[in-house]
């Protein structure tokens, strides 16, 4: 049955677990929101329960009489899921329907259950939809009777509704129906071009959120272990920059297999996650997914003149995994010949050790696959996938996760690793492991020069490190505390020492090395880089490598006082450019006049930086710890003066010298950035607004604790999106 309508004495016996007591306060607090409020969302991390939260919360509504619907983006598993209960075999909802398009549903019979519970008070309906199904051109009633009579909509993955038809469709509900969403990353897109939840509507509003570090410290979700593996490949002959640094516009970098050298290269490098995978999971029947990167270009060696095959990297990965292919045999071989009859099965019927998962397989193929990678005593133990189970796969018992794909999308990245985090009371799972093949990314500087000042490029080149992805992850909570207490570890492996020692025992821990957060001495290298291509450029105003570089000050964090001798010398550099760049007989007028402010704004924004961090981060730093690192920045060692230091900087770095400049320069901002202004101006106006007043709000954002007034600039719905990803990923 599509429509579930039982009995009206079985219409009570909605039966749920009940809920803790501290998702109780949460429970209580969102219907109380809503009393007040039409949209809002709530914030935590895959495996955290936000499903079952909202059962109960439908249950609510539903018990009222009222009309539920529960909708996500695409049909995945979890709509089913939550449809069902699956201990009684049975809708969890007596009076309820699922419209999905995998299912041969009658919108005749929904429609008019809709229109039932519309009318009748005392009856309450809850309806499981898919976005792209309600949308659909067969269910155009049922859309009309939603907008109409829902008196609650859940969105699962809300982030998925972010300036897209979804968005439309959450737009024209009326006053009547309260939206609630729900998601773990409330934002879409590449580090530059970021959408927000709250751009959904001007009145959705953050009604609840958790960290990662919290829910693991609160033992909600698995204790984690992230472990770097650096290959010895460059990124740049691995993967394709055929568009240069405008590849790094999209969430993922392309493998290229176009070539014998390179098909040899991407295979190394799978092969060290092999070695990985064979040194350091213990338990070898455990199952492990691993998400690969994707190929755009045609495969060497694939038919007469080179083609494409679907999910490559995937098939290749399983077949390196269960020893098929030898990147060792494959370099002694000139032009090699690569198996392209990728097969899941042994010649006795059954999934070998590692299969991949690709969306071509058959429904039926794929169903089946992920039962056997849910059963502990059934290949496959390794499962690969490009795209495919990042949202929506439900497997607590999943204990190691590989990442052999970079990527510029946190959103991507955090629900990767949400794939590990659930706890798993059946299997013991006592951790979560990760495994991530690292490339050196200095090339990318060599190559393509200045041209990463243009755009976003910097902060997209510095994504691709998985140091800076971990500390935007753990940028929020008590991450601090999460990692001296062990509940969550990063290490780099040595993997030569590693090898020396077979993996095994008291040898394979000689290869770790602790990974700090935040990776200061890592950002510092890549700023002085950063510095010495300024430094060559002798021409120009300076105000692409400006506004980099400013943006660059701000990703900083002070947490000891090793972070502040890096910061310390970086502000030596500085310096030294800035007096270099007043007697460099290189440079023109406007360049004479232009670089040496360059260096000494940015001289003086990296210590605010570092005083703000020590202000309102530093809570775990004692005082005479904080003193010396006062003093390694170069100011007089007395705690008590952050304040006047601070505002020292602003005077002598910035073009507004005080807070209530700030204040003024901002509101005009504010004014001249939202979207129906800026659309209208010139380009001379456009150019003006990025050199003016851009370098105005990242001295903004350093003092909105200090003033209102910026506060409430900087917390406007009206700023457009080119100033909001500058706050916001700060």
């Amino acid at each position: 049955m599509t429509i579930s309508n039982e009995a009206a004495a079985d219409m009570e016996t909605v039966e749920l677990e009940p809920l803790r007591e501290d998702k109780k306060k949460i429970f209580e607090d969102i219907l109380e929101y809503f009393e007040t409020h039409q949209r809002g969302y709530i914030k935590v991390p895959t495996g955290w329960g936000k499903t079952f939260l909202s059962k109960h919360i439908m249950k609510k509504y539903y018990e009222e009489g009222k009309l539920v619907l529960f909708l996500i983006s695409k049909n995945n598993p979890l709509l089913s899921q939550t449809y069902y209960d699956r201990k009684k075999n049975r809708p969890l909802f007596p009076n309820s329907a699922l419209l999905s398009s995998e299912l041969k549903v009658s919108r005749k019979d929904i429609a008019e259950a809709l229109k039932k519970s519309g009318r009748e008070i005392g009856e309450g309906f809850v309806l499981f939809a898919s976005l792209q199904t309600v949308l659909g051109k067969q269910a155009s009633e049922i859309k009309e009777l939603l907008l109409e009579y829902t008196d609650l909509a859940i969105v699962d993955e809300i982030h998925n509704f972010i300036n897209n038809r979804g968005n439309d469709f959450l737009n024209e509900f009326g006053d009547r129906t309260r939206i609630l969403g729900m998601t773990a990353t409330p934002f879409q897109g590449v580090v530059g071009n970021v959408k927000f939840v709250d751009e959904i509507a001007g009145d959705m509003r953050e009604v609840y959120a958790k960290t990662l570090p919290e829910c693991i410290l609160d033992e909600e979700l698995s204790p984690l272990k992230y472990t770097i593996a650096e290959s010895s490949e460059d990124i740049f002959e691995i993967f394709d920059f055929e568009k240069g640094l405008d590849e790094l516009d999209k969430q993922d970098l392309f493998l290229d297999c176009s070539t014998a050298d390179k098909l040899k290269k991407v295979i190394r490098r799978t092969q060290l996650a092999k070695d990985v995978y064979d040194s350091m999971v213990k338990q070898r029947n455990a199952k492990t997914l691993v998400f690969c990167a994707p190929v755009r270009k045609r495969v060497y060696g694939a038919g007469a003149d080179g083609g494409e095959i679907n999910a490559f990297h995937a098939k290749i990965t399983s077949s390196v995994f269960n020893g098929e292919i030898s990147a060792p045999e494959l370099e002694k071989d000139s032009n090699p010949v690569l198996p392209l009859d990728f097969d899941n099965y042994t010649s006795e019927g059954n999934f070998k050790y590692a299969a991949f998962m690709t969306s071509e397989l058959p429904k039926e193929e794929q169903s089946a696959l992920l039962a056997a990678f849910r059963d502990e005593g059934k290949p496959p133990h390794v499962l690969c996938t490009v795209g495919m189970l990042i949202e929506g796969f439900d497997f607590p018992a999943l204990e190691t996760l590989i990442l052999l794909r970079p990527t510029l999308s946190m959103r991507l990245f955090e629900q990767q690793v949400g794939r590990v985090t659930r706890l798993s009371p059946v299997s013991g799972k006592d951790r979560g492991n990760i495994f991530e093949i690292s490339d050196s990314i200095d090339s990318l500087y060599q190559h393509f020069g200045e041209g990463v000042f243009n755009g976003e490029k910097v902060d997209q080149v510095q994504m691709l490190q998985p140091e800076i992805r971990l500390e935007e992850l753990f940028s929020e909570g008590d991450a601090a505390r999460a990692i001296e207490e062990g509940k969550i570890e990063i290490i780099k492996v040595d993997f030569s020492n590693l090898k020396k020692g077979k993996g095994k025992g008291k040898d394979a821990q000689a290869g770790e090395i602790p990974v700090r957060l935040p990776p200061t001495a890592l950002r510092a290298k890549y700023f002085s880089r950063l510095l010495a291509l300024t430094e060559e450029k002798d021409i120009g105003a300076f105000e692409r490598e400006k506004r980099e570089l400013m943006r660059g000050a701000l990703r900083f964090r002070v947490r000891e006082l090793r972070d502040a001798e890096e910061l310390a010398n970086l502000s030596g550099q500085l310096n030294k450019l800035k007096r270099e760049a007043y007697e460099d007989r290189r440079l023109g007028d406007v360049s004479r006049q232009h670089k040496p402010k360059v260096f000494g704004e940015v001289e003086w924004l990296l210590k605010l930086r570092a005083l703000n961090s020590l202000k309102f981060e530093g809570k775990r730093i004692s005082m005479p710890e904080k003193n010396r690192i006062l003093r390694t920045l170069g100011f007089e060692p007395d705690i008590r003066k952050i304040d006047s230091y601070r505002l020292k900087c602003l005077k002598l770095g910035s073009a507004q010298k005080t807070i209530p400049d700030l204040v003024k320069v901002l509101a005009f901002v504010s004014r001249l950035s939202s979207s129906e202004t800026y659309q209208f101006l010139d380009k001379k106006k456009k150019e003006q607004w990025k050199r003016e007043f851009l370098p105005a709000v990242y001295w903004g954002f350093c003092f909105i604790n200090d003033s209102p007034e910026l506060r409430e600039l900087f917390e406007s719905t009206e700023w457009d999106r080119r100033v909001k990803n500058i706050i916001r990923q700060k």
